[in-house]
């Protein structure tokens, strides 16, 4: 069923639509969490705040075009209220102080298959060379498929920004790796499908 479809079922008070959104959603808001702050049972507990809001306020809510970029932003402004208020982040410090993580289980199936086992592993470190701010839009890029103008609302930036943070995170990761663009993409592509099987 279209999310938009299931989106509105749920504004309307349908609790299958909402339990439709939290079990298609969740898996992805806990690993955008867990990048955006290490800390499991936050993470769990922002995301849990966040699902009842959206139950109790869904008469105030209005319609959207894409749920996915909708529940990222909600979460992200979840998670950095939760932070505030835990005294994790200072008021002050919340855009360029943030930790952003991209890490992939190096037990997985990817990591173990010889052919891409070096490359893998050399994405790992050559993803840990690129600034918070670079990893998370390569994120929210080529793993959660948002568009450069969603990315820069989420991320309070320029969508010229955006564009120029993921130029020199792409830049970067072919330099390290010495592979051409679109073996990069490829790779990130499958590390993707790794990620979230």
């Amino acid at each position: 069923m279209d999310d938009q479809i299931i989106w509105n079922s749920f504004l309307q008070g349908s609790k299958a639509s909402f339990q439709m959104i939290y079990s298609k959603y969740y898996q992805n808001l806990y690993s955008y969490g867990m990048r955006k702050l290490n800390a499991p049972d936050m993470v769990r507990d922002c995301i849990q705040d966040l699902f009842v809001n959206l139950w109790s306020s869904r008469s105030k809510l209005s319609t959207t075009d894409n749920v996915r970029y909708y529940l990222l932003a909600s979460l992200r402004n979840q998670i950095v209220r939760a932070s505030v208020e835990n005294g994790k982040w200072q008021k002050t410090a919340l855009s360029s102080a943030e930790n952003f993580e991209i890490q992939f289980n190096p037990e997985t199936e990817l990591i173990q298959k010889e052919n891409l086992s070096q490359k893998a592993k050399m994405l790992i470190t050559a993803l840990d060379q690129l600034t918070p701010r670079q990893k998370e839009v390569l994120y929210l890029r080529y793993f959660e498929e948002l568009s450069y103008e969603q990315i820069a609302e989420l991320l309070d930036l320029t969508v010229k920004g955006v564009y120029k943070l993921n130029y020199r995170a792409i830049d970067a990761l072919k330099s390290v790796l010495n592979i051409s663009k679109s073996d990069l993409l490829l790779l990130l592509l499958v590390c993707k499908c790794e990620l979230f099987r």
